[in-house]
């Protein structure tokens, strides 16, 4: 349980940093660069914090295969959606922030069709996962009653959708 909590608080400030990042960087790039990006250490904090959201959440899931209590956790799966979306879009989300990193870093140079692509699909990918994660994650850490957890999802997927859709327009006018 305390490994729960720990991939909560891990979770919550990753998606304060996700946020504080992707709405900068949409407001740098719908301003086409002429707004200065905030503080360049960010992003390398949001990265730290996300691999370490990653290793907590694969031991979680992974752990209960390794001692033998799969029955139960095939069963679960199969009663929460947004359970196996967080999985998914998890593994996802390893997947295209190394993407990012790397083209981020200069470690590699994409074409603009590969940013048009790779770029949007990460935001919403991250965006969905910290919408649908961050209700959960206080449910593990007992903050709120039931009214209040609901109301801070619906304001999530609210400020979440309304990040992307500006990261998205701001992807498309920085590139081309």
């Amino acid at each position: 349980m305390v490994l729960r909590k720990i991939n909560a608080i891990l979770g919550l400030l990753t998606t304060l940093f996700l946020l504080t990042h992707a709405i900068s960087t949409s407001v740098w790039m719908l301003s086409r660069g002429s707004v200065a990006q905030w503080a360049p250490i960010a992003p390398w904090i949001l990265a730290g914090l996300m691999a370490a959201h990653a290793f907590v959440s694969i031991d979680l899931v992974i752990s209960p295969y390794m001692e033998g209590e799969n029955r139960r956790v095939k069963s679960y799966l199969k009663m929460n959606r947004s359970t196996v979306f967080q999985r998914i879009s998890g593994i996802l989300l390893i997947v295209f922030t190394a993407l990012h990193v790397a083209g981020a870093s200069g470690a590699m140079q994409a074409p603009h069709i590969v940013h048009a692509i790779v770029h949007p699909l990460l935001f919403a990918i991250a965006l969905a996962h910290a919408a649908v994660s961050t209700d959960k994650a206080l449910i593990t850490l007992g903050i709120g009653n039931a009214r209040f957890v609901k109301a801070v999802g619906v304001i999530m997927r609210v400020i979440c959708a309304a990040t992307l859709i500006a990261a998205v327009i701001g992807v498309y006018l920085y590139i081309w």
